[in-house]
């Protein structure tokens, strides 16, 4: 059995977060074994949620794994809020590099060209530096712009191979051009969504139609994908197609009866196109 460990959030409102990476990795065949950074009452879209911080009793979870030693063929590191749970996810990391896991971070830490207030310069220090020594990552535009220095208002105007020149130039400013891969994610191309990955300054395209506004838990649903098939040892560029491809057929399906993005995507009756 496949084995991933996911360092992320759990949110009881909202199809995102841990629930939407535990669900689509067990359609995929993958165990899930969830070290909570945090729990939710409801995702930080809604207009308010009780949040209770798992910093302090996430490091005793960590060092329990640490002691017990499964296999893990996968870390996940996704929703990290401040300097401490960093540092207990690169503890894990460290472990298991040594067995040769593959280590996944999605750098949640901004959107729309600016950084999350929740994060601050220290807690950003080292998420970077978690994703300078990941195997895969997974960032947004303005994800990759705060970890490179990249100009996000000029990226956003540029005709799409200029933009892949310049997130492929990107990449290797942040040590991302030693076999390691990228998937600068969601990008809107007018009436399509797009998703660069970029290997050993190469880079691919997998595209799928616009189908509504943007929706909460998308990114995690296109991150659990990619999770999944690095698990199984499977291609990376196919996998971010499957992913696109995935999230599109749903928002075509179910747009027009989503009445608050905040509840995210109803994915779970569609999971069936994710199995084998």
């Amino acid at each position: 059995m496949k084995r991933a460990a996911l360092i992320t959030d759990i949110s009881g409102l909202g199809n995102c977060s841990g629930n939407a990476n535990i669900s689509i990795l067990s359609a995929m065949g993958v165990e899930s074994c969830l070290i909570p950074t945090a729990v939710l009452s409801a995702q930080t879209g809604f207009s308010q949620s009780a949040v209770i911080s798992m910093a302090e009793p996430m490091k005793k979870v960590v060092d329990s794994i640490i002691e017990i030693s499964p296999q893990l063929d996968v870390i996940y590191i996704g929703f990290i809020a401040d300097a401490c749970e960093c540092d207990h996810a690169e503890k894990l990391i460290s472990f298991y590099r040594q067995k040769g896991t593959t280590v996944i971070v999605d750098p949640i830490s901004g959107d729309n060209g600016k950084r999350f207030e929740f994060l601050d310069d220290s807690a950003f220090d080292k998420l970077a530096r978690l994703v300078f020594d990941a195997d895969i990552i997974t960032p947004n535009l303005t994800e990759l712009c705060l970890l490179s220095g990249g100009n996000y208002e000029d990226m956003i105007n540029m005709p799409e191979k200029e933009l892949c020149s310049e997130i492929v130039r990107l990449c290797g400013a942040i040590g991302r051009d030693r076999g390691k891969v990228t998937i600068v994610t969601g990008i809107d191309s007018g009436e399509k969504i797009s998703n660069i990955t970029v290997k050993d300054g190469k880079y691919t395209v997998a595209r799928a139609k616009r189908c509504g506004g943007s929706m909460s838990g998308t990114g995690d649903i296109f991150t659990s994908v990619i999770c999944a098939a690095a698990a199984n040892n499977q291609d990376i560029s196919t996998a971010a197609q499957k992913a696109a491809s995935f999230i599109s057929y749903v928002m075509m399906n179910e747009a027009e009866n989503i009445t608050d993005r905040n509840y995210g995507i109803p994915y779970q009756k569609y999971i069936g196109m994710l199995i084998n």
